[in-house]
């Protein structure tokens, strides 16, 4: 009866493991959602005036941005993947900075990267 009980508890403990792991990416998916609405209609025009987006911030850190994608690890990125040919990046492909969707206020890195990375549209 005993070994029930542990299976039990042991069970229960790893379903709480993955429900604080979804529940994490649930906050920060949230987080990122509201912040990419809000900045949206923003343009490069202006954004050499903007600070740069800290690596420290909280949000960037919650989306694992870099200025250097390079530095990332290559499990986690494909090589193909910077901020300047992503569809939030507000820049033109060759801007060394600009605007993006995700920091409004703010400017990412050309050859950034983070977890939000989405591809630009064919025009």
């Amino acid at each position: 009866m005993k070994k029930k009980h542990q299976s039990k508890t042991e069970g229960s403990r790893q379903a709480r493991r993955r429900q604080l792991s979804r529940r994490g990416f649930v906050k920060a998916t949230g987080a990122a959602a509201t912040v990419i609405t809000a900045g949206f209609g923003t343009s490069a025009i202006g954004s050499t005036d903007l600070p740069k987006v800290s690596e420290d911030d909280p949000m960037a850190k919650a989306l694992g941005y870099v200025h250097d994608a390079r530095k990332v690890d290559a499990a986690q990125r494909f090589s193909d993947r910077f901020c300047n040919n992503c569809a939030l990046y507000a820049g033109k492909a060759d801007a060394e900075w600009a605007k993006c969707s995700i920091f409004p206020g703010k400017v990412v890195a050309g050859e950034g990267w983070c977890r939000s990375w989405i591809p630009k549209q064919e025009q």
